[in-house]
């Protein structure tokens, strides 16, 4: 089974679950307010440079320009 991230609407909470191909994560409530609107989002994978350096941006870490924690949603 495919992991997925999905996004809460309500409180912008990000969180992943394990989910069957095709499923849209409906039914699935924030473990942080309880919202039932989460929409699936792109996920990034990490990836390493010549050097054994993992980038930030392909990593999924944070950056000292993101709000959000996750540089995918800045860069």
């Amino acid at each position: 089974m495919p992991l997925y991230e999905f996004r809460c609407d309500k409180c912008r909470q990000v969180m992943q679950r394990l989910c069957r191909v095709g499923e849209n994560g409906k039914g699935l409530v924030c473990s942080e307010c309880g919202g039932r609107k989460l929409r699936r989002i792109m996920s990034v994978f990490a990836a390493r440079m010549a050097g054994g350096k993992t980038s930030p941006a392909l990593s999924g870490a944070s950056c000292s320009t993101c709000r959000s924690g996750n540089c995918a949603s800045c860069h």
